[in-house]
Protein backbone atom coordinates (compact mmCIF):
# COMPACT_ATOMS: atom_id res chain seq x y z
CA UNK A 1 0.00 0.00 0.00
CA UNK A 2 1.44 3.47 -0.62
CA UNK A 3 1.82 6.25 2.45
CA UNK A 4 -1.90 6.64 4.18
CA UNK A 5 -1.62 10.72 3.51
CA UNK A 6 -0.86 10.08 -0.66
CA UNK A 7 -4.06 7.19 -0.52
CA UNK A 8 -6.20 9.54 1.60
CA UNK A 9 -5.29 12.86 -0.99
CA UNK A 10 -6.28 10.30 -4.34
CA UNK A 11 -9.67 9.45 -2.17
CA UNK A 12 -10.34 13.60 -1.88
CA UNK A 13 -9.71 13.90 -5.52
CA UNK A 14 -12.35 12.00 -6.20
CA UNK A 15 -15.12 12.48 -3.93
CA UNK A 16 -14.27 16.13 -4.96
CA UNK A 17 -15.00 15.63 -8.87
CA UNK A 18 -17.84 16.55 -10.92
CA UNK A 19 -18.32 12.07 -11.52
CA UNK A 20 -19.04 11.95 -8.19
CA UNK A 21 -20.88 15.08 -7.27
CA UNK A 22 -24.13 13.59 -8.38
CA UNK A 23 -24.31 9.95 -6.01
CA UNK A 24 -24.22 10.64 -2.42
CA UNK A 25 -24.17 6.96 -1.71
CA UNK A 26 -20.78 6.17 -3.96
CA UNK A 27 -19.13 8.95 -2.37
CA UNK A 28 -20.07 7.41 1.63
CA UNK A 29 -18.91 4.23 0.64
CA UNK A 30 -16.08 4.71 -1.32
CA UNK A 31 -14.90 6.86 2.16
CA UNK A 32 -15.70 4.07 4.25
CA UNK A 33 -13.71 1.25 2.34
CA UNK A 34 -10.52 3.64 1.88
CA UNK A 35 -10.71 4.47 5.01
CA UNK A 36 -11.76 1.46 6.71
CA UNK A 37 -8.79 0.09 4.62
CA UNK A 38 -6.22 2.74 5.73
CA UNK A 39 -6.96 2.74 9.66
CA UNK A 40 -6.19 -1.65 9.06
CA UNK A 41 -9.64 -2.75 8.92
CA UNK A 42 -9.92 -4.43 5.65
CA UNK A 43 -10.80 -7.63 6.89
CA UNK A 44 -13.66 -5.90 8.27
CA UNK A 45 -15.38 -5.18 5.40
CA UNK A 46 -17.83 -7.52 4.07
CA UNK A 47 -21.28 -7.02 3.29
CA UNK A 48 -23.07 -6.77 6.71
CA UNK A 49 -20.91 -4.23 8.29
CA UNK A 50 -20.74 -2.12 5.42
CA UNK A 51 -24.63 -2.38 5.36
CA UNK A 52 -25.38 -1.54 8.96
CA UNK A 53 -22.34 1.29 9.00
CA UNK A 54 -22.74 2.92 5.64
CA UNK A 55 -26.42 2.79 4.44
CA UNK A 56 -27.95 2.29 7.92
CA UNK A 57 -29.33 -1.36 8.01
CA UNK A 58 -30.52 -2.92 11.23
CA UNK A 59 -29.11 -5.77 13.17
CA UNK A 60 -31.75 -7.82 10.77
CA UNK A 61 -29.93 -7.38 7.67
CA UNK A 62 -28.82 -10.25 5.60
CA UNK A 63 -26.35 -9.17 2.55
CA UNK A 64 -27.76 -12.63 1.02
CA UNK A 65 -31.23 -11.45 0.33
CA UNK A 66 -31.28 -7.09 0.45
CA UNK A 67 -28.95 -6.27 -2.87
CA UNK A 68 -28.23 -3.21 -1.85
CA UNK A 69 -24.20 -3.13 -0.47
CA UNK A 70 -23.76 -5.09 -4.11
CA UNK A 71 -25.93 -2.81 -6.35
CA UNK A 72 -23.99 -0.14 -5.04
CA UNK A 73 -20.78 -1.31 -5.20
CA UNK A 74 -21.45 -2.16 -8.66
CA UNK A 75 -22.26 1.92 -9.26
CA UNK A 76 -18.98 2.62 -7.58
CA UNK A 77 -16.96 0.85 -9.71
CA UNK A 78 -18.89 2.05 -12.72
CA UNK A 79 -18.38 5.77 -11.18
CA UNK A 80 -14.36 5.26 -10.82
CA UNK A 81 -14.00 4.12 -14.23
CA UNK A 82 -15.90 7.03 -15.50
CA UNK A 83 -13.84 9.72 -12.98
CA UNK A 84 -9.98 7.43 -14.58
CA UNK A 85 -11.48 8.15 -18.22
CA UNK A 86 -11.96 11.90 -17.46
CA UNK A 87 -10.82 14.24 -14.63
CA UNK A 88 -8.73 11.34 -13.26
CA UNK A 89 -6.64 10.46 -16.00
CA UNK A 90 -3.53 12.08 -15.17
CA UNK A 91 -4.11 10.77 -11.58
CA UNK A 92 -0.90 9.94 -10.02
CA UNK A 93 -2.62 7.27 -7.75
CA UNK A 94 -5.62 4.95 -8.65
CA UNK A 95 -7.89 3.46 -6.26
CA UNK A 96 -10.14 0.11 -7.31
CA UNK A 97 -12.42 -1.98 -6.07
CA UNK A 98 -11.95 -5.48 -7.54
CA UNK A 99 -14.99 -7.45 -8.15
CA UNK A 100 -15.56 -10.50 -6.18
CA UNK A 101 -14.62 -8.25 -2.72
CA UNK A 102 -14.85 -5.04 -0.82
CA UNK A 103 -11.07 -3.88 0.37
CA UNK A 104 -9.76 -1.49 -2.07
CA UNK A 105 -6.59 -1.39 -4.46
CA UNK A 106 -3.83 0.60 -4.88
CA UNK A 107 -2.21 1.32 -8.43
CA UNK A 108 0.95 3.89 -8.67
CA UNK A 109 1.55 5.39 -12.12
CA UNK A 110 4.93 6.45 -11.17
CA UNK A 111 5.98 4.48 -8.10
CA UNK A 112 8.17 7.72 -7.30
CA UNK A 113 5.77 9.53 -6.52
CA UNK A 114 4.63 7.51 -3.38
CA UNK A 115 7.67 8.95 -1.64
CA UNK A 116 7.39 12.40 -2.05
CA UNK A 117 5.15 13.29 0.68
CA UNK A 118 6.57 11.01 3.33
CA UNK A 119 9.97 12.12 2.78
CA UNK A 120 9.69 15.68 3.06
CA UNK A 121 10.36 17.19 6.22
CA UNK A 122 9.00 20.38 7.25
CA UNK A 123 12.25 22.37 6.30
CA UNK A 124 12.30 20.72 3.29
CA UNK A 125 8.64 20.68 2.18
CA UNK A 126 6.87 24.35 0.91
CA UNK A 127 3.91 23.86 2.67
CA UNK A 128 2.32 27.23 2.11
CA UNK A 129 2.74 27.21 -2.29
CA UNK A 130 1.79 22.94 -1.92
CA UNK A 131 -1.45 23.43 0.18
CA UNK A 132 -2.46 26.28 -1.85
CA UNK A 133 -2.10 24.20 -4.59
CA UNK A 134 -4.43 21.41 -2.99
CA UNK A 135 -7.86 21.56 -2.34
CA UNK A 136 -8.52 21.52 1.27
CA UNK A 137 -12.14 19.63 2.28
CA UNK A 138 -11.82 18.98 5.30
CA UNK A 139 -11.99 20.89 8.59
CA UNK A 140 -12.35 21.71 11.89
CA UNK A 141 -14.63 22.00 14.83
CA UNK A 142 -13.75 22.61 18.48
CA UNK A 143 -11.34 25.01 18.20
CA UNK A 144 -13.47 27.38 15.72
CA UNK A 145 -16.46 27.43 18.61
CA UNK A 146 -12.84 29.37 20.66
CA UNK A 147 -12.92 31.97 17.65
CA UNK A 148 -16.69 32.59 18.14
CA UNK A 149 -16.69 32.67 21.80
CA UNK A 150 -13.68 35.00 21.81
CA UNK A 151 -11.96 32.30 23.92
CA UNK A 152 -11.20 28.97 24.72
CA UNK A 153 -12.15 28.25 28.36
CA UNK A 154 -14.56 25.11 28.33
CA UNK A 155 -13.83 24.40 24.89
CA UNK A 156 -11.56 20.68 26.01
CA UNK A 157 -12.52 18.68 28.74
CA UNK A 158 -9.08 18.37 31.38
CA UNK A 159 -6.85 15.90 31.00
CA UNK A 160 -4.43 16.57 34.06
CA UNK A 161 -0.54 17.13 32.71
CA UNK A 162 1.49 14.72 33.58
CA UNK A 163 5.16 15.41 36.06
CA UNK A 164 7.30 17.32 34.19
CA UNK A 165 7.55 18.33 30.82
CA UNK A 166 8.32 16.58 27.25
CA UNK A 167 11.75 18.71 27.38
CA UNK A 168 14.97 17.30 26.21
CA UNK A 169 14.79 13.92 27.03
CA UNK A 170 11.29 13.79 25.00
CA UNK A 171 12.72 14.85 21.96
CA UNK A 172 15.74 12.03 22.38
CA UNK A 173 12.94 9.65 22.66
CA UNK A 174 10.54 11.18 19.61
CA UNK A 175 13.95 11.04 17.48
CA UNK A 176 14.93 7.64 18.30
CA UNK A 177 12.90 4.63 19.66
CA UNK A 178 11.24 4.72 22.76
CA UNK A 179 12.56 2.86 25.85
CA UNK A 180 10.04 -0.14 25.10
CA UNK A 181 9.90 -2.08 21.68
CA UNK A 182 8.13 -1.24 19.16
CA UNK A 183 6.30 -3.64 16.88
CA UNK A 184 4.37 -1.66 14.26
CA UNK A 185 7.56 0.18 12.83
CA UNK A 186 5.74 3.37 12.29
CA UNK A 187 5.98 6.53 13.78
CA UNK A 188 1.96 7.25 14.72
CA UNK A 189 2.35 4.14 15.96
CA UNK A 190 5.47 4.84 18.71
CA UNK A 191 3.94 8.10 19.19
CA UNK A 192 0.30 7.12 20.26
CA UNK A 193 -0.94 4.26 22.47
CA UNK A 194 -2.38 1.09 20.32
CA UNK A 195 -5.59 0.02 20.81
CA UNK A 196 -6.10 -3.59 19.95
CA UNK A 197 -9.76 -5.03 19.26
CA UNK A 198 -10.88 -8.87 20.52
CA UNK A 199 -14.39 -9.79 19.67
CA UNK A 200 -15.60 -12.73 21.70
CA UNK A 201 -19.62 -12.16 21.04
CA UNK A 202 -20.75 -13.81 18.10
CA UNK A 203 -24.06 -12.56 17.55
CA UNK A 204 -25.53 -9.88 15.99
CA UNK A 205 -25.77 -7.75 18.96
CA UNK A 206 -21.81 -7.96 19.79
CA UNK A 207 -21.03 -7.78 16.22
CA UNK A 208 -22.86 -4.20 16.19
CA UNK A 209 -21.16 -2.70 18.71
CA UNK A 210 -17.64 -4.15 17.72
CA UNK A 211 -18.35 -2.96 14.21
CA UNK A 212 -19.80 1.02 15.72
CA UNK A 213 -16.32 0.27 17.88
CA UNK A 214 -13.92 -0.31 14.89
CA UNK A 215 -15.52 2.76 12.93
CA UNK A 216 -15.71 5.08 15.69
CA UNK A 217 -12.13 4.60 16.67
CA UNK A 218 -10.95 5.02 13.65
CA UNK A 219 -12.03 8.23 13.45
CA UNK A 220 -9.70 9.49 16.92
CA UNK A 221 -5.67 10.48 16.04
CA UNK A 222 -5.50 10.11 19.37
CA UNK A 223 -4.81 6.61 19.21
CA UNK A 224 -3.34 4.55 16.97
CA UNK A 225 -5.82 1.13 15.99
CA UNK A 226 -4.52 -1.97 15.36
CA UNK A 227 -6.77 -4.33 13.27
CA UNK A 228 -5.52 -8.20 13.64
CA UNK A 229 -5.60 -9.32 16.93
CA UNK A 230 -2.74 -9.00 19.64
CA UNK A 231 -0.42 -12.43 19.68
CA UNK A 232 2.22 -10.66 21.97
CA UNK A 233 4.47 -14.40 21.37
CA UNK A 234 4.59 -13.53 17.83
CA UNK A 235 4.63 -9.68 17.49
CA UNK A 236 7.53 -9.30 20.23
CA UNK A 237 7.46 -7.34 23.72
CA UNK A 238 4.25 -5.64 24.62
CA UNK A 239 4.71 -1.95 25.00
CA UNK A 240 3.27 -0.15 28.09
CA UNK A 241 1.14 1.53 25.76
CA UNK A 242 -0.51 -1.27 24.00
CA UNK A 243 -4.21 -1.74 25.09
CA UNK A 244 -7.28 -4.19 24.21
CA UNK A 245 -10.37 -3.71 23.56
CA UNK A 246 -13.02 -6.41 24.58
CA UNK A 247 -16.19 -6.95 22.99
CA UNK A 248 -17.78 -10.10 24.22
CA UNK A 249 -21.45 -11.46 26.30
CA UNK A 250 -22.93 -9.97 29.25
CA UNK A 251 -24.25 -11.85 32.28
CA UNK A 252 -27.60 -10.02 31.98
CA UNK A 253 -29.43 -10.53 28.19
CA UNK A 254 -30.03 -7.96 25.61
CA UNK A 255 -26.48 -6.29 27.32
CA UNK A 256 -22.88 -6.69 25.67
CA UNK A 257 -20.00 -6.59 27.90
CA UNK A 258 -16.92 -4.08 26.64
CA UNK A 259 -13.97 -3.84 28.75
CA UNK A 260 -10.66 -1.93 27.95
CA UNK A 261 -6.93 -3.34 29.05
CA UNK A 262 -3.63 -2.07 29.26
CA UNK A 263 -2.38 -5.03 28.26
CA UNK A 264 1.31 -4.56 29.62
CA UNK A 265 -0.31 -5.02 33.55
CA UNK A 266 -3.31 -6.69 32.48
CA UNK A 267 -5.04 -3.37 34.55
CA UNK A 268 -8.80 -3.15 33.35
CA UNK A 269 -9.02 0.78 32.51
CA UNK A 270 -12.73 0.59 31.74
CA UNK A 271 -15.74 -2.06 32.07
CA UNK A 272 -18.80 -1.21 31.24
CA UNK A 273 -22.41 -3.17 29.93
CA UNK A 274 -24.27 -1.51 27.45
CA UNK A 275 -27.90 -2.22 27.17
CA UNK A 276 -28.65 -2.72 23.30
CA UNK A 277 -31.92 -4.47 23.71
CA UNK A 278 -34.59 -2.90 21.40
CA UNK A 279 -32.21 -0.14 20.19
CA UNK A 280 -31.78 1.14 16.96
CA UNK A 281 -28.80 1.76 14.93
CA UNK A 282 -28.67 5.38 15.73
CA UNK A 283 -28.85 5.06 19.47
CA UNK A 284 -26.06 2.34 19.59
CA UNK A 285 -23.72 4.58 17.83
CA UNK A 286 -24.77 7.28 20.71
CA UNK A 287 -23.96 4.51 23.12
CA UNK A 288 -20.47 3.58 21.46
CA UNK A 289 -19.91 7.28 20.95
CA UNK A 290 -20.23 8.02 24.44
CA UNK A 291 -18.01 5.18 25.48
CA UNK A 292 -15.53 5.83 23.21
CA UNK A 293 -15.82 9.97 23.71
CA UNK A 294 -14.68 8.79 27.70
CA UNK A 295 -12.28 6.41 26.30
CA UNK A 296 -9.99 7.58 23.61
CA UNK A 297 -10.02 11.65 23.87
CA UNK A 298 -6.52 13.22 25.52
CA UNK A 299 -9.33 13.39 28.59
CA UNK A 300 -10.10 9.98 28.36
CA UNK A 301 -9.74 7.25 30.97
CA UNK A 302 -6.80 6.05 28.41
CA UNK A 303 -4.44 8.99 28.46
CA UNK A 304 -4.85 9.39 32.32
CA UNK A 305 -3.97 5.53 32.38
CA UNK A 306 -0.25 6.36 30.75
CA UNK A 307 0.19 9.44 32.50
CA UNK A 308 -0.51 7.16 35.94
CA UNK A 309 1.80 4.57 34.85
CA UNK A 310 4.41 7.13 34.01
CA UNK A 311 3.92 5.31 30.02
CA UNK A 312 3.43 8.97 28.52
CA UNK A 313 5.08 8.93 24.56
CA UNK A 314 6.59 12.02 23.95
CA UNK A 315 3.17 13.06 22.07
CA UNK A 316 1.10 12.34 24.54
CA UNK A 317 3.28 14.42 27.16
CA UNK A 318 2.58 17.14 24.95
CA UNK A 319 -1.00 17.02 24.61
CA UNK A 320 -1.48 16.66 28.21
CA UNK A 321 -0.66 19.93 28.76
CA UNK A 322 -2.15 21.20 25.50
CA UNK A 323 -5.15 20.23 27.75
CA UNK A 324 -3.99 22.05 30.77
CA UNK A 325 -3.77 25.33 28.72
CA UNK A 326 -7.12 24.99 27.05
CA UNK A 327 -8.63 24.48 31.12
CA UNK A 328 -6.25 28.41 32.22
CA UNK A 329 -5.32 30.15 29.69
CA UNK A 330 -2.32 30.98 31.00
CA UNK A 331 0.65 32.33 29.26
CA UNK A 332 2.96 30.40 30.99
CA UNK A 333 0.89 27.30 30.70
CA UNK A 334 0.80 28.28 26.94
CA UNK A 335 4.22 28.40 26.65
CA UNK A 336 4.80 25.15 28.28
CA UNK A 337 3.19 23.46 25.72
CA UNK A 338 4.05 25.49 22.27
CA UNK A 339 7.76 24.29 23.54
CA UNK A 340 6.86 21.03 23.86
CA UNK A 341 5.39 20.48 20.17
CA UNK A 342 8.27 22.98 19.42
CA UNK A 343 10.98 20.57 20.36
CA UNK A 344 9.08 17.66 18.44
CA UNK A 345 8.67 19.12 15.44
CA UNK A 346 12.13 20.53 14.95
CA UNK A 347 13.24 16.75 15.76
CA UNK A 348 11.12 16.28 12.89
CA UNK A 349 8.83 14.14 13.79
CA UNK A 350 5.98 13.72 11.56
CA UNK A 351 2.61 14.03 13.11
CA UNK A 352 -0.26 16.17 12.41
CA UNK A 353 -1.42 16.51 15.70
CA UNK A 354 1.79 18.50 16.50
CA UNK A 355 1.29 21.03 13.13
CA UNK A 356 -2.33 21.07 14.20
CA UNK A 357 -1.92 22.35 18.14
CA UNK A 358 1.41 24.43 16.66
CA UNK A 359 -1.68 26.00 14.77
CA UNK A 360 -3.93 26.47 17.59
CA UNK A 361 -1.40 27.49 19.98
CA UNK A 362 0.42 29.91 17.78
CA UNK A 363 -3.31 31.66 16.89
CA UNK A 364 -3.50 32.17 20.92
CA UNK A 365 -0.36 33.98 20.77
CA UNK A 366 -1.99 36.82 18.63
CA UNK A 367 -5.53 36.25 20.20
CA UNK A 368 -4.34 36.42 23.83
CA UNK A 369 -1.14 38.26 23.20
CA UNK A 370 1.63 36.48 24.78
CA UNK A 371 5.12 37.09 24.43
CA UNK A 372 5.83 33.73 23.02
CA UNK A 373 6.62 32.92 20.36
CA UNK A 374 8.11 36.38 18.89
CA UNK A 375 6.70 37.48 16.24
CA UNK A 376 3.62 35.46 15.67
CA UNK A 377 1.63 35.76 12.50
CA UNK A 378 -1.02 34.22 10.77
CA UNK A 379 0.59 33.32 8.28
CA UNK A 380 2.80 31.09 10.37
CA UNK A 381 -0.42 29.79 12.02
CA UNK A 382 -2.17 29.16 8.85
CA UNK A 383 1.48 27.64 7.55
CA UNK A 384 1.28 24.68 10.86
CA UNK A 385 -2.45 24.39 9.81
CA UNK A 386 -1.84 23.62 6.20
CA UNK A 387 0.53 21.29 7.08
CA UNK A 388 -1.43 19.01 9.62
CA UNK A 389 -3.85 18.57 6.90
CA UNK A 390 -1.21 17.75 4.56
CA UNK A 391 0.45 14.87 6.88
CA UNK A 392 -3.12 13.47 7.49
CA UNK A 393 -6.33 14.27 5.60
CA UNK A 394 -8.29 12.54 7.71
CA UNK A 395 -7.33 14.06 11.22
CA UNK A 396 -10.51 15.61 12.64
CA UNK A 397 -7.58 17.52 14.97
CA UNK A 398 -6.01 18.88 11.60
CA UNK A 399 -9.31 19.93 10.49
CA UNK A 400 -10.37 21.41 13.97
CA UNK A 401 -6.93 23.37 13.69
CA UNK A 402 -7.53 24.56 10.21
CA UNK A 403 -11.27 25.88 11.35
CA UNK A 404 -10.29 27.60 13.84
CA UNK A 405 -7.29 29.98 12.25
CA UNK A 406 -9.71 30.33 8.89
CA UNK A 407 -11.94 31.65 11.55
CA UNK A 408 -9.38 34.18 12.37
CA UNK A 409 -8.04 34.88 9.47
CA UNK A 410 -11.45 34.37 6.68
CA UNK A 411 -14.66 34.69 6.73
CA UNK A 412 -16.83 32.66 8.83
CA UNK A 413 -18.90 30.73 6.15
CA UNK A 414 -15.60 29.40 5.20
CA UNK A 415 -14.39 28.35 8.64
CA UNK A 416 -17.77 26.92 8.99
CA UNK A 417 -17.60 24.41 5.71
CA UNK A 418 -14.53 23.00 7.89
CA UNK A 419 -16.33 22.59 11.02
CA UNK A 420 -19.34 20.93 9.25
CA UNK A 421 -16.71 18.69 7.38
CA UNK A 422 -14.79 18.24 10.89
CA UNK A 423 -18.17 16.93 12.92
CA UNK A 424 -18.90 14.39 9.87
CA UNK A 425 -15.23 12.98 9.92
CA UNK A 426 -15.85 11.89 13.57
CA UNK A 427 -19.31 12.01 14.75
CA UNK A 428 -18.49 9.58 17.51
CA UNK A 429 -16.48 12.09 19.25
CA UNK A 430 -19.25 13.79 21.65
CA UNK A 431 -16.79 16.86 22.31
CA UNK A 432 -16.48 17.43 18.17
CA UNK A 433 -20.20 17.03 17.72
CA UNK A 434 -21.10 20.01 20.89
CA UNK A 435 -18.27 22.33 19.26
CA UNK A 436 -19.93 21.87 15.76
CA UNK A 437 -23.73 22.27 17.40
CA UNK A 438 -22.45 25.52 19.30
CA UNK A 439 -20.51 26.97 16.74
CA UNK A 440 -23.68 26.37 14.39
CA UNK A 441 -25.52 28.50 17.25
CA UNK A 442 -23.31 30.78 17.44
CA UNK A 443 -23.36 31.80 13.44
CA UNK A 444 -27.17 32.26 14.01
CA UNK A 445 -28.57 28.89 12.29
CA UNK A 446 -30.36 27.76 15.84
CA UNK A 447 -32.16 25.19 13.90
CA UNK A 448 -29.10 22.84 12.48
CA UNK A 449 -27.26 23.40 15.72
CA UNK A 450 -29.95 22.67 18.73
CA UNK A 451 -30.12 19.26 17.45
CA UNK A 452 -26.80 18.41 17.52
CA UNK A 453 -25.74 19.81 20.44
CA UNK A 454 -28.51 18.01 22.16
CA UNK A 455 -27.60 14.55 21.18
CA UNK A 456 -24.37 15.43 22.59
CA UNK A 457 -26.04 16.65 25.66
CA UNK A 458 -28.31 13.72 25.93
CA UNK A 459 -25.23 10.66 24.47
CA UNK A 460 -23.07 11.94 26.99
CA UNK A 461 -22.73 10.09 30.34
CA UNK A 462 -20.77 13.20 31.51
CA UNK A 463 -20.13 16.97 30.08
CA UNK A 464 -18.92 19.91 30.73
CA UNK A 465 -21.58 23.11 31.29
CA UNK A 466 -20.83 25.12 28.29
CA UNK A 467 -22.58 22.23 26.55
CA UNK A 468 -26.37 23.12 28.63
CA UNK A 469 -25.58 26.43 28.24
CA UNK A 470 -25.09 26.41 24.56
CA UNK A 471 -28.59 24.17 24.31
CA UNK A 472 -30.17 26.65 26.31
CA UNK A 473 -29.45 29.28 23.65
CA UNK A 474 -30.56 27.16 21.31
CA UNK A 475 -33.88 26.11 22.51
CA UNK A 476 -34.22 30.29 23.77
CA UNK A 477 -33.89 31.37 20.13
CA UNK A 478 -36.51 28.52 19.02
CA UNK A 479 -39.09 29.67 21.55
CA UNK A 480 -38.81 26.16 23.24
CA UNK A 481 -39.22 27.43 26.64
CA UNK A 482 -39.43 23.99 28.51
CA UNK A 483 -36.39 22.47 26.51
CA UNK A 484 -34.75 26.04 27.90
CA UNK A 485 -35.76 25.45 31.06
CA UNK A 486 -34.40 21.91 31.29
CA UNK A 487 -31.19 23.13 29.26
CA UNK A 488 -30.28 25.47 32.13
CA UNK A 489 -30.57 23.01 35.32
CA UNK A 490 -27.35 21.29 35.17
CA UNK A 491 -26.24 25.49 35.56
CA UNK A 492 -27.67 26.30 38.83
CA UNK A 493 -24.80 25.92 40.54
CA UNK A 494 -22.92 27.84 39.06
CA UNK A 495 -22.47 32.22 39.90
CA UNK A 496 -21.05 33.01 36.39
CA UNK A 497 -23.36 35.99 34.91
CA UNK A 498 -24.13 34.79 31.91
CA UNK A 499 -25.22 31.05 33.85
CA UNK A 500 -27.32 33.19 35.91
CA UNK A 501 -28.70 35.57 32.90
CA UNK A 502 -29.88 31.91 31.17
CA UNK A 503 -31.77 30.74 34.59
CA UNK A 504 -33.19 34.53 34.53
CA UNK A 505 -34.66 34.94 31.29
CA UNK A 506 -35.98 31.34 31.31
CA UNK A 507 -37.90 32.18 35.05
CA UNK A 508 -38.99 34.95 33.60
CA UNK A 509 -40.47 33.35 30.60
CA UNK A 510 -42.20 30.71 32.11
CA UNK A 511 -43.37 33.27 34.64
CA UNK A 512 -41.92 32.17 37.88
CA UNK A 513 -41.56 35.60 39.82
CA UNK A 514 -40.32 34.61 43.05
CA UNK A 515 -37.20 32.76 41.10
CA UNK A 516 -36.52 35.72 39.03
CA UNK A 517 -36.55 38.29 41.94
CA UNK A 518 -33.94 35.76 43.41
CA UNK A 519 -31.90 35.40 40.43
CA UNK A 520 -31.93 39.59 39.95
CA UNK A 521 -30.78 39.77 43.28
CA UNK A 522 -27.58 37.49 42.86
CA UNK A 523 -27.13 38.98 39.33
CA UNK A 524 -26.89 42.29 40.83
CA UNK A 525 -24.74 41.37 43.87
CA UNK A 526 -21.92 39.59 42.83
CA UNK A 527 -21.83 40.36 38.48
CA UNK A 528 -22.80 44.48 38.89
CA UNK A 529 -20.32 45.01 35.63
CA UNK A 530 -22.65 42.48 33.55
CA UNK A 531 -25.58 43.63 35.27
CA UNK A 532 -25.27 47.31 34.15
CA UNK A 533 -24.70 46.23 30.51
CA UNK A 534 -24.87 42.91 29.75
CA UNK A 535 -25.14 43.83 25.81
CA UNK A 536 -21.59 44.32 25.82
CA UNK A 537 -20.32 40.87 27.12
CA UNK A 538 -22.35 39.34 24.70
CA UNK A 539 -20.81 41.55 21.91
CA UNK A 540 -17.30 40.78 23.00
CA UNK A 541 -18.27 37.00 22.81
CA UNK A 542 -19.14 37.45 19.18
CA UNK A 543 -22.54 36.37 19.94
CA UNK A 544 -25.20 36.98 16.84
CA UNK A 545 -27.10 40.20 16.78
CA UNK A 546 -30.30 38.22 16.68
CA UNK A 547 -29.47 36.29 19.79
CA UNK A 548 -27.85 39.63 21.56
CA UNK A 549 -31.24 41.51 20.85
CA UNK A 550 -33.85 38.92 22.01
CA UNK A 551 -31.42 38.12 24.86
CA UNK A 552 -30.88 41.77 26.03
CA UNK A 553 -34.84 42.55 25.90
CA UNK A 554 -35.80 39.61 27.73
CA UNK A 555 -33.52 40.34 30.78
CA UNK A 556 -34.27 44.21 30.13
CA UNK A 557 -38.45 42.84 30.83
CA UNK A 558 -37.50 40.39 33.46
CA UNK A 559 -35.90 43.66 35.45
CA UNK A 560 -32.27 44.23 35.31
CA UNK A 561 -32.52 47.78 34.68
CA UNK A 562 -28.71 47.85 33.59
CA UNK A 563 -29.73 46.20 30.48
CA UNK A 564 -28.86 48.49 27.66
Amino acid sequence: MPPADQVLDALERILASDVFARSERARDLLRYLVEQDVAGNADRLKGFSIGVDVFRKDDQFDPATDTVVRVQAGRLRDLLQQYYEGDGAADPLRISVPRGSYVPEYHVADPTVACVASAATPEQDDVGKTANRRALPFLAIGLLLLAVLGGVAGYRSFAPPSPGNAGAQGVQRAAAPFGFSDTTGSVPGDLLPSVYMSVEAGDYGGERIAAAVRRGLSGFDTVHVIAPPMQPGKSGKVRRTDFLFLVGHASTPGEVHVELQNVSNGKVVLSRNLAIADRDQRAIEDIVADLLTTVASVSGVLYADLAENRAETPLARCLALNEAFYRDQQADAHRTAYECFEDLRKARVSSALIYAELAALHMQSIVNRYDYPEQASEQQALDYARRAVQLAPSSPSAHRAMGYVLSRTANLSEAMRWVHKAYALNEFDLSMAASYGYAQIFAGDYAAGTPILHRAVMAASAHPTWWDYGLFLGRFMLGEMEAASSAVSPLASSDRAHYLAARLVVAYELGDREKVDALLGRLRAGNSAFAANPEAFFRKGNYPESLTNRFVETLRAAGLMGAS
